[in-house]
């Protein structure tokens, strides 16, 4: 998984909000050579495989929770597009043209 860099991030910061070091963060992206010049857009990478940052899995339950929420709100748009095409059947009738 990779990170865009904001502005106001620094290593330490994005290891903080992924539950990881910036050793660990250091690890995953060679080509940074100084953990305190980093900047605004730069990808970085956060995780490797399935856990997060060093020998942190606490992503897994963010992954799940995020997947559930994604299948609720398809199904939430699934219902109100049922109910736009029952309504628009329903106006179809009543102002056949």
């Amino acid at each position: 998984m990779y990170y865009y860099v904001q502005p106001g991030d620094s290593m330490h910061s994005i290891a903080m909000a992924y539950n990881t070091t910036v050793s660990d963060l250091m690890d995953l992206n060679p080509q940074i050579r100084n953990p305190h010049r980093i900047h605004v857009g730069e990808r970085i990478r956060v995780s490797s495989g399935d856990h997060w940052g060093g020998h942190n899995y606490w992503g897994r339950n963010e992954i799940q929770r995020g997947h559930e929420e994604a299948r609720r709100g398809h199904e939430e748009y699934r219902r109100g597009r049922a109910e736009y095409q029952r309504g628009h059947e329903e106006s179809s009738r009543h102002h056949s043209w």
